[in-house]
């Protein structure tokens, strides 16, 4: 069951809510933007473009998100309850966060940081124990971005197609930095 069906408030000023069909150029673009960024900084973990189907596969499951403000998409995430390729076959309930992207524009404004304390809230409100994420383990500048907002590292799985560190926190857990409009 998706996380979310309709928009809520984020902030006052910001939505999130589920990408649409028709919307996989919206999330695609923040995302390459974000590859792109990467790249410049000598960080090669997303390609330069996610696959159109992937994208549409999330948008018809409702697990593709976007944040809207002032009429435009300016962050996107994935949010699905369970993760085998890279977690297995686990007991406790959890919210997996991918994908999470924020446009340029709104970047170092702490907006990655609220939609983390976000999704951590309604892991919480849904009966879930965890929020969990997997980052590439060759960027110790994005892993510690994690640790800085609750995430404990749990492993690093060998059989990852990428190497791959694993991290959750407890859900409704609050993080060390909070959203600064």
């Amino acid at each position: 069951m998706p996380m979310l069906t309709g928009p809520e408030p984020l902030t006052p000023e910001l939505t999130v809510r589920p990408a649409r069909p028709g919307e996989e150029d919206a999330v695609l673009d923040l995302l390459a933007e974000a590859a792109a960024w990467l790249a410049g900084r000598g960080i090669h973990q997303w390609p330069h473009r996610f696959p159109r189907e992937s994208v549409r596969r999330q948008i018809q499951a409702g697990e593709a998100l976007l944040v809207v403000g002032h009429g435009k998409p300016i962050a996107t995430c994935v949010v699905t309850e369970a993760d085998p390729g890279l977690w297995g076959e686990t007991t406790e309930p959890a919210y997996y966060l991918g994908r999470l992207a924020v446009a340029r524009e709104a970047a170092g404004a702490g907006l990655g940081s609220r939609i983390i304390a976000w999704a951590g809230e309604k892991a919480a409100v849904h009966d879930k124990a965890f929020v969990r994420v997997a980052t590439t383990r060759d960027n110790p500048a994005l892993r510690g971005y994690y640790e800085r907002r609750g995430f404990e590292h749990v492993a690093d799985p060998p059989e990852a197609k990428w190497p791959t560190s694993l991290y959750e926190k407890p859900a409704g857990s609050r993080q060390a930095e909070d959203f600064r409009p």
